[in-house]
């Protein structure tokens, strides 16, 4: 099984509307995400304490 931390330095290769493709060494690595809601923090220094908008 993979983890979030295999992900970490890899590079987006391909995308779609519920998928991303990620590129580390020689794997690749498909991310499917069939619901999913993407939220825009306020303040980028880090997810806790921010609020959403």
């Amino acid at each position: 099984m993979t983890q979030l931390k295999d992900l970490v330095d890899g590079t987006v290769v391909g995308s779609g509307t519920d998928y991303i493709v990620v590129q580390k060494g020689k794997k690749r690595l498909l991310l499917d995400f069939p619901n999913f809601q993407l939220k825009e923090l306020k303040n980028s220094t880090t997810p806790y304490g921010s609020q959403i908008d």
